[in-house]
């Protein structure tokens, strides 16, 4: 075998390699859709699709008089459409506050993934994000549109918004967003808050991990410079699964939505 040829053969196969612990695990999704779909007691279950993978959805729609709008709900890492902490309040008390929420499963990483194979997902979660909205936008009134996110979820909200030509959503809002070392662009939450122009709440609690509370100063700043509905909210007391104050979340979330579609900037 020529010399020349084998750096270019390590190199190939090291990209194969780095492809298999980049790449959902899709076994691990199924089995924690069957544990879900079991726990199911509240609200209907989905089966959504983009190109190549079947996912998750749990849709909570209590048919209101006034329909309020849509909110797709992303969770955060090694989670799922209906932990206990921060996803379940959140699709089922805004459902009752008027709004149809569609909570989906995020691609996941195996058990023993690093950080770093987590945030090679990122680009995973844009295709699922887009199909329901799709699905949001053919069965319901989809304006306004939210995008509620936290943590390892947050980063890819953000990121799939930031990519978009056209306006996605009408509103993000983001719980406990952290910021992790990484040199992959698609990572660099705070980055692309300076590029979004939507509504963004930033939400996080006083005892919220350190990776969290260290860099809220600097959302802060990207946020002002972006709009003047953006808002940084510390919730008193709350870890980063607000244990405990699921029901402030919730309303604080809401009162914002709130005051945000009847401002007459909303339109712009």
């Amino acid at each position: 075998m020529p010399k020349k040829l084998l750096p270019f053969l390590a190199f190939s196969f090291g990209l194969l390699a780095s492809g298999f612990a980049f790449c959902a695990d899709l076994d691990r999704e199924k089995r924690i859709a069957e544990s879900v779909k079991d726990s199911i007691i509240i609200g209907d279950i989905l089966t959504l699709k983009t190109d190549s993978v079947e996912f998750l959805g749990l849709l909570n729609n209590e048919e209101p008089e006034q329909l309020r709008g849509s909110i797709i709900i992303l969770h955060g890492m090694g989670s799922n459409p209906n932990a206990p902490q921060i996803i379940r309040p959140l699709r089922s008390q805004l459902a009752q506050m008027g709004w149809v929420t569609a909570s989906i499963q995020l691609p996941m990483a195996s058990d023993d993934a690093s950080i770093n194979d987590h945030l090679a997902l990122i680009k995973e979660n844009g295709p699922r994000i887009e199909s329901t909205l799709n699905y949001m936008r053919e069965n319901f009134d989809n304006h306004p549109c939210v995008l509620i996110a936290h943590s390892l979820g947050g980063i890819m909200a953000t990121n799939f918004l930031a990519q978009q030509d056209k306006k996605a959503c009408d509103a993000l809002v983001l719980i406990g967003l952290p910021t992790l070392a990484s040199d992959l662009p698609e990572a660099q939450a705070t980055e692309h808050l300076r590029d979004l122009s939507i509504p963004v709440l930033d939400i996080f609690g006083s005892q919220d991990l350190d990776n969290v509370k260290k860099t809220a100063p600097m959302r802060k700043l990207a946020l002002v410079k972006s709009n003047p509905l953006n808002r940084q909210v510390e919730i008193s007391g709350a870890d980063h699964l607000f244990t405990g104050l699921n029901d402030t979340l919730v309303l604080s979330i809401h009162n914002w939505l709130i005051h945000v579609f009847k401002h007459p900037l909303q339109s712009q």
